[in-house]
């Protein structure tokens, strides 16, 4: 019985041909890094009137949103100035970035760029 038994399996088993394996297989890329290791070094200006006293360098990279850039602006102005236009390495009203663009966005991809800024002075700042 043994004899018929081992036949029997032998039979109901389907031949299977050699799979081939990809030379993919098992090999996995490198993750990608989550920080921006591209380097940019901002120096930021008052577009007008030219103060040195209002330049003050920033390091960042590509990826920095220009909102960034201008909390930054306003933090070196404590905090009493608003509704800032941001441009990058030239102050032109049709070349004014919008708060969610990164310098990336602006053509900064490493290296030096100037970003300037304006902005309307509020009535009374100084007493508030």
């Amino acid at each position: 019985c043994l004899d018929r038994c081992k036949i029997a399996m032998v039979k109901k088993q389907p031949k299977q041909e050699p799979i081939e394996k990809s030379p993919w297989e098992g090999k996995h890329p490198d993750p990608l890094p989550r920080e921006d290791e591209r380097k940019v070094r901002a120096v930021v200006k008052l577009a007008a009137p030219v103060c040195t006293l209002l330049e003050f360098p920033l390091d960042c990279t590509p990826s920095t949103k220009i909102s960034y850039v201008v909390d930054r602006i306003i933090d070196r102005h404590g905090g009493s100035i608003s509704d800032l236009s941001v441009c990058v390495n030239r102050f032109h009203p049709e070349e004014i970035v919008q708060p969610e663009s990164t310098l990336q966005q602006c053509g900064v991809f490493g290296g030096d760029c100037i970003i300037y800024y304006d902005f309307v002075p509020r009535s009374g700042a100084l007493l508030q």
